[in-house]
């Protein structure tokens, strides 16, 4: 049957090319409405119980002998119960279409059966061709939600009875949602932003049998509030993202639904949060899509409307989604899931959902949603005691402590191997130097590496932290005209890529010679990105060997040694890709946003461990010789076994002893 549907998909999409888009919707809302039982859930008055069940015929007999005029006729007899459709009619009016093309539409879907086909499902279509493919942040972000997202979303509400609310439905496909998950026939309100959504909601839902309570016209939610004064049992909102300039100078600065703070002008993402906190009944609950940006955000106004809500117990869990969830954008989003209650102790459920099992890969499968149902339940009847490396739930006192951020990885048992864990893979080592021994490698080398076999383990280390060691300082910014050309500069690729500054640089930069002098380069230096797309790319390091005639960019900082130099530079390499200080940056950055970001606030608390400066230099001086004979060697194999001698020897020589050193000094 699939098949067959999707060939009649096709002949319609075909016939509709020549045609505006209020035809079809013209038609498929006419179709529907006459199937048996359709009309008599729309019926307000005894006029229109005489309409009866010949909308289609009307149509289909061609009564007015034509077609449009058939449309319209069959149209204005249900004018009076869909407001909309005196805006259909009016469109209608202005086009122009080919009688043998609309006949041939009509007897199409009079031959098609709505059980096999339903018109909501023809109209979803259409409007995936029709409309162009954006992201989350649109006005229809609720279409591009992903179906299995949303009835997640409307689970989230347990909804029975009552009213259900979406302030910003583009199609209304979140409250479709909403009353599909409830055995009750809720009283749904809505809000959309333009008329296109203001008649695409309505068509869609009503093509579901569905009634949806738009308000009078067509409005920013934010600037006219169409329900005003109103409160609902269930509101659930995927608001456009990260909207700027909102208002103007014009609009109210003060406003009754801000009663946690005023939202910033450049940023209208909390006042969605107050707009739907306000419209919440008492007991009432909310499930919101919103950035991740939002968790983390220090932003003066954002945060302190953050703070307030947490303080006066409004949020009841937080979800973190994995990237690329959601249709032609890979923005990664969180779920806000709020509460009008007092009733509470505060604690907050923290779920990142990129840690699940199985893994979600591009959608959510049903055990997803199973147990993220289970999880919001647990914790709604205070049954939820464990913290695992997925989940785990925070006191008011603990999210105080993290400055009121929301980020998930922040409340969540980071699972990392200990020191016997990692101590138990020493036997590789070996292996790999057995294995680079049979094969034509440097004899010297050979030796150096061999010389690690029974090799003693430091004992005696200490720590600072980074900003004890280095002074930092930020890159040179340019405009993009002023790159290409000029002075070379260090980009961020090398300093990701690279442990070891290298003697040429691919890029160059204009700048004056007074910012050569204060962004320049020199021997112990150490580089690293401030900002990266993921965890795992940032704050990574690279060190200046040597003083070199270059600058550094702007998305780079630099470490300078203050003082006298207390970690040799070819150990700082080694030691920058430790596994440990991956940890060490793990620990201080808020993982859920969308660039992954490091300040120095946060490089303050960066932990750095160092051996006497002897074992430093055997360590520095072993890895930049098999780092050297690397990028010499094409033996694909040696190659491989030299990058895992690298790793291991970090692991054993430097993450072993400092595991070891911090289980001594925690006691």
């Amino acid at each position: 049957m699939n098949a067959i549907c999707n060939t009649l998909q096709r002949k319609i999409e075909q016939l509709c090319d020549s045609m505006e888009d209020s035809i079809l919707i013209s038609l498929l809302l006419l179709r529907q409405l006459s199937q048996d039982g359709s009309l008599s859930l729309f019926l307000t008055n005894n006029d229109a119980k005489q309409i009866g069940y010949h909308l289609w015929d009307i149509v289909l007999t061609n009564q007015e002998g034509n077609y449009m005029s058939s449309i319209t006729r069959a149209l204005t007899l249900v004018e009076s119960l869909f407001p909309f459709v005196h805006e259909l009619i009016e469109q209608n009016e202005r086009q122009a279409a080919e009688e043998s093309v609309l006949e041939q539409l009509i007897h199409l879907l009079s031959d098609v059966s709505i059980d096999d086909l339903p018109c909501a499902a023809i109209y979803e279509n259409h409007l995936r061709k029709k409309v162009p493919a954006c992201h989350i942040t649109s006005s229809l972000g609720d279409f591009y939600t992903p179906k299995s997202i949303a009835q997640c979303l409307a689970a989230f509400l347990e909804p029975g009875q009552g009213t259900a609310y979406d302030p910003c439905c583009g199609s209304g496909a979140l409250l479709l949602a909403v009353q599909r998950c409830s055995k009750e026939n809720l009283e749904l309100y809505g809000q959309t932003q333009d008329e296109d959504s203001y008649l695409l909601t309505q068509m869609n839902l009503i093509l579901h049998g569905i009634y949806v309570n738009l308000g009078k016209t067509a409005a920013n939610t934010l600037l006219d509030d169409q329900h005003k004064n109103q409160k609902f049992d269930y509101i659930i909102a995927n608001p456009p993202f990260n909207s700027a300039n909102w208002f103007d100078d014009h609009t109210p600065f003060y406003d009754d639904r801000w009663r946690f703070g005023v939202p910033p002008r450049s940023n209208a993402n909390f006042a969605w949060l107050q707009h739907i906190l306000s419209h919440l009944q008492p007991n009432g609950r909310a499930a919101v899509i919103l950035p991740n940006g939002t968790l983390t955000t220090q932003t003066h106004q954002e945060a302190g409307i953050r703070k307030a809500m947490i303080q006066n117990k409004r949020i009841e869990a937080v979800i973190a989604l994995p990237p690329g969830l959601f249709y032609s954008t890979r923005v990664p989003c969180c779920i806000w899931l709020l509460a009008n209650s007092d009733n509470k102790s505060g604690d907050i459920l923290f779920i990142d959902a990129t840690h699940m099992k199985p893994e979600i890969k591009k959608d959510f499968a049903s055990v997803h949603i199973e147990q993220l149902i289970e999880l919001v339940d647990k914790h709604r009847q205070r049954k939820l005691h464990t913290c695992t490396e997925w989940y785990g739930v925070a006191s008011l006192e603990k999210i105080e402590q993290n400055g009121f951020i929301l980020s998930p990885n922040l409340y969540t048992s980071v699972l990392r191997p200990g020191a016997s864990e990692i101590h138990n893979e020493y036997g590789k080592l070996l292996e790999i130097i057995d294995e680079l021994s049979v094969l034509p490698i440097n004899k010297t080398l050979l030796s150096s590496m061999a010389l690690w076999r029974n090799a003693e383990i430091a004992t005696c280390w200490e720590k600072a932290t980074l900003l004890e060691i280095y002074d930092v300082f930020g890159g040179v910014t340019k405009s993009k005209e002023s790159f290409g050309k000029g002075f070379p500069v260090l980009d961020v690729k090398t300093v990701i890529h690279s442990p070891y500054l290298s003697d040429s640089f691919s890029s160059s930069v204009d700048v004056t010679e007074d910012e050569k002098l204060k962004y320049g380069i020199k021997y112990g230096d150490v580089f690293l990105n401030r900002t990266s797309e993921t965890i795992k790319e940032l704050a990574c390091c690279c060190v200046a060997l040597k003083d070199q005639d270059a600058v550094y960019g702007g998305f780079i900082k630099r470490l300078r040694p203050c003082g006298k130099q207390i970690i040799s530079p070819l150990y700082a390499a080694c030691y920058f890709r430790s596994e440990i200080y991956r940890w060490e940056v793990e620990n201080v950055s808020t993982v859920f946003t969308t660039y992954a970001s490091i300040d120095n606030k946060k490089l303050s608390k960066i932990t750095v461990y160092f051996p006497d400066m002897e074992t430093q230099k055997k360590i520095g001086d072993i890895l930049f010789e098999v780092f050297q004979y690397q990028k010499r060697c094409s033996h694909a194999l040696q190659k491989k076994l030299l990058k895992e001698f690298e790793r291991l020897l970090i692991q054993q020589y430097i993450t072993y002893p400092i595991l070891h050193f911090q289980n001594k000094t925690n006691y």
